[in-house]
């Protein structure tokens, strides 16, 4: 059976988690959108909850890591 997977299209969000987790998302298109999918587990939801109160981000690294998600779901969005 496939784990339970926490889906998002908020590249924002996926970016904090992917840092907060030093996980990559895999991705997934719907109807033109790129989905950004991560596996269900407490540290992500403590993580989900760090983003939204706040925790301060490497404003480097943040960006870095939004632009690398943005070009890969525009990639994969034109790949449809």
């Amino acid at each position: 059976m496939k784990p339970e997977q926490f889906v998002t299209a908020d590249l924002y969000l996926g970016s904090a988690i992917s840092i907060l987790l030093n996980q990559q998302p895999t991705f997934k298109v719907e109807n033109g959108r790129t989905l950004f999918c991560f596996p269900v587990s407490n540290d992500l939801y403590a993580a989900m909850v760090a983003y939204n109160n706040g925790i301060p981000l490497n404003a480097y690294e943040y960006a870095e890591k939004i632009k690398r998600l943005r070009a890969e779901m525009l990639m994969r969005r034109e790949q449809k």
